[in-house]
C-alpha cells in the first residue's frame, strides 16, 4: 500500500519543483532581458570589432553629452548606457479572443504579443504585466464585437488597425516608454 501512494506522491513533488525551477529561470531571464548590464562582458567587442569599446563610448558620451539619445555610425538611436538593443515584454499566455455571431461563439482568435519598450521605460514594468494583460484584452474584446475578426486576419489595414489599437491600450497603463506592440502569431480558429 505504502508503495502505491508513494510513487504518485513522488511524482506531484517533482512536477511542482519543475514548475517552480521553471518558472525562477523564465523571471531570471527576464530581469536579464530588462537589465542588459548584468550580462554584458566588459571586453567585449563592438560592431566594428574594436575591444576597447569603453573608450569610444566615452569618447561619444563626452562629445554629446546634452543630448540622453545619440546616433552611432549607423544611425541608429543608442540609449543612456549605449547599448542600441531594444527592450521587450513578452507575455507568459497568449491572448484568445471569442469571436461572436448570433449569440454564439463563431471562432476564437489566438495572439501572441510582445511590447518594444523605449529606454524611458519604467523599471518595474514587469510588475504591470496583469494591468497590461487586462487593457490589452479590454480592447481585443472591444474590437472583436466591433467586427475586427470577422475579415480577413491576413489583411494589412486589419494589422494596422489591430497594432493601433493595441499600442493605445498598452500606453494607457505604461504612459512613457512603450514603442510598440509586436504581434508574433496570429491565428483564427474556427468553432
Amino acid at each position: 500500500m505504502m508503495k502505491n501512494i508513494l510513487f504518485p506522491l513522488t511524482l506531484i513533488i517533482v512536477v511542482i519543483l519543475g514548475g517552480v525551477s521553471a518558472d525562477f529561470l523564465r523571471n531570471r531571464q527576464m530581469e536579464t532581458a530588462t537589465n542588459p548590464d548584468t550580462h554584458t562582458p566588459k571586453d567585449k567587442p563592438d560592431s566594428h570589432g574594436d575591444k576597447n569599446a569603453s573608450a569610444h563610448k566615452k569618447k561619444d558620451k563626452n562629445h554629446k553629452k546634452s543630448k540622453k539619445k545619440s546616433k552611432d555610425s549607423h544611425g541608429s538611436a543608442k540609449n543612456d548606457n549605449g547599448s542600441n538593443a531594444p527592450t521587450y515584454i513578452k507575455f507568459k499566455r497568449q491572448f484568445v479572443v471569442p469571436v461572436m455571431e448570433d449569440g454564439n461563439i463563431n471562432s476564437l482568435v489566438l495572439l501572441n504579443l510582445n511590447l518594444e519598450l523605449g529606454p524611458d521605460a519604467p523599471a518595474n514594468t514587469y510588475t504591470l504585466e496583469p494591468k497590461l494583460r487586462d487593457s490589452i484584452m479590454r480592447e481585443l474584446l472591444a474590437l472583436s464585437h466591433s467586427g475586427v475578426f470577422s475579415h480577413d486576419l491576413t489583411s494589412a489595414d486589419t494589422y494596422e488597425k489591430l497594432q493601433a489599437a493595441l499600442l493605445l491600450a498598452s500606453q494607457s497603463i505604461i504612459t512613457d516608454g512603450v514603442e510598440n506592440v509586436l504581434i508574433l502569431d496570429l491565428a483564427r480558429q474556427d468553432q
